[in-house]
């Protein structure tokens, strides 16, 4: 199975730093173990050792009516059953450190293999270790209370609580880091999509301070910028409306005798510098704010459609059923308008295709052409201002180059996605995706 690293800059700081702890605590506990618990368990063993085996020969010597009191006594002062071996020992696989530790002890002091097993006594865990001591075998038993040493759930529980301290403490310093790191790719997120942010808050470590000061030292200016713009396209725009007025209404005043093909092509080049004035000044003004409400969307497409069957096109539109969602209106019905006058200026009159997918989780608005197409180079750079595939600027083939740039532009603002890619068989697909 692979393992997919994260790719958020939260999540790798955050593995990283834990992924470090988690190792530093194991490493930890290991020495430990290997340099104090394993050393003060083996200095036990023997001490035990030395101590079993003085009281086996001390045992061996003592008459038989005298060996029942002092196992008593020795059982009452130090835990410890011992006694001449009789039989085999439970078969059973002993794990205790402990009690491996003493076996290899008692083995290297007799010189005598040792059997050690274990069992259930009076509801407690006993251990047995078999041992030769003079010629005689012993066995000596002691219950998990005598050693008072539970290695195995303390060390599990040290390191679970190493683990959790160490997670919590990794994504409190990880989010700590890179909480202001999101804000500021959240702020310069919705600069990108033609909105102010709010100015961040500028605390923290120095070099975050300095860097949130910066950028909205940065989103001042470019607000500021863009201020200016708008207001110097609105001057232009509204000092060019008034002699292009003028000259229409020159125009009007021609006697009849003026050659009517020069006035209506005059009238045309009037009409479109209007519309490249009115294109201009919307593009500058930016997204602007849309309230958001619950719209028919195959009742606003088709408003659309028909409106562009009146101005003569060839509009193929199927209405789908029960599509109604929560956007802004405005923004979805002039980025439709925009693609769907794009499509007719360079369909060559052919027949369009409008349609609507209206899914659980995407709204997808496509609109399809059957026209020259585009480059597959080109098919970006034609959301850029004033970019056109035809260079001739012809008023017949292309427009002011500002309509599908303004479409991107809501479609960012909103964040939603626009596409064009060639369609199969010629011309091209305009795909608006609107997820929910």
């Amino acid at each position: 199975m692979l393992i997919h690293r994260p790719v958020t800059l939260f999540g790798r700081t955050a593995l990283t730093i834990g992924v470090a702890l988690v190792l530093f605590q194991v490493v930890t506990t290991f020495v430990i173990a290997y340099y104090m618990m394993i050393p003060v368990a083996l200095r036990s063993a023997n001490d035990l050792t030395n101590f079993l085996l003085v009281a086996s020969r001390d045992l061996s010597k003592l008459p038989d009516s005298r060996r029942a009191e002092y196992q008593e006594k020795l059982k009452m002062k130090t835990g410890l059953v011992l006694a001449p071996a009789h039989g085999n020992l439970p078969e059973s696989t002993v794990y205790l450190p402990f009690v491996l530790f003493l076996g290899k002890a008692l083995a290297e002091q007799t010189k005598q293999p040792v059997q050690t097993g274990a069992d259930q006594r009076d509801g407690a865990q006993w251990y047995w270790v078999d041992f030769m001591s003079g010629s005689q075998r012993f066995r000596v038993g002691f219950s998990e209370h005598r050693i008072g040493v539970h290695a195995p759930p303390a060390i599990f529980l040290i390191v679970l609580l190493g683990t959790v301290l160490t997670l919590v403490s990794t994504l409190v310093m990880a989010r700590r880091l890179t909480q202001p790191l999101s804000q500021l790719a959240a702020a310069a997120k919705r600069i990108g999509q033609g909105r102010s942010p709010e100015p961040l808050p500028e605390a923290g470590p120095n070099e975050l301070v300095t860097l949130v000061r910066t950028f909205n030292q940065m989103a001042h200016q470019v607000e500021t910028l863009l201020a200016n713009r708008t207001i110097l396209l609105a001057g232009i725009a509204h000092d060019l409306r008034t002699p292009i007025t003028r000259m229409r209404l020159a125009l009007e005043m021609l006697p009849p005798s003026a050659d009517p093909e020069m006035t209506e092509s005059m009238l045309r080049a009037m009409n479109n510098m209007t519309h490249l004035v009115n294109q201009s000044l919307e593009f500058s003004r930016g997204v602007g704010q849309y309230s958001i409400d619950d719209v028919n969307v195959g009742d606003l497409i088709g408003e659309l459609a028909e409106d562009a069957r009146q101005s003569g096109a060839d509009i193929q539109w199927q209405p789908p059923r029960d599509c109604v969602r929560q956007l802004p209106p405005t923004a979805l019905r002039r980025i439709v308008a925009n693609l769907l006058d794009n499509a007719v200026r360079h369909g060559g009159g052919k027949s369009i295709e409008l349609a609507c997918v209206c899914e659980d989780k995407c709204l997808t608005v496509s609109v399809a052409d059957r026209g020259p197409g585009i480059p597959t180079d080109e098919l970006e750079a034609i959301f850029e201002p004033f970019y056109r595939v035809d260079k001739s600027r012809n008023s017949v083939t292309g427009g002011s180059g500002l309509g599908l740039a303004i479409a991107k532009q809501l479609a960012d603002s909103n964040d939603w996605r626009l596409t064009i890619r060639p369609r199969e068989g010629g011309g091209l697909v305009a795909s608006l995706q609107i997820p929910q």
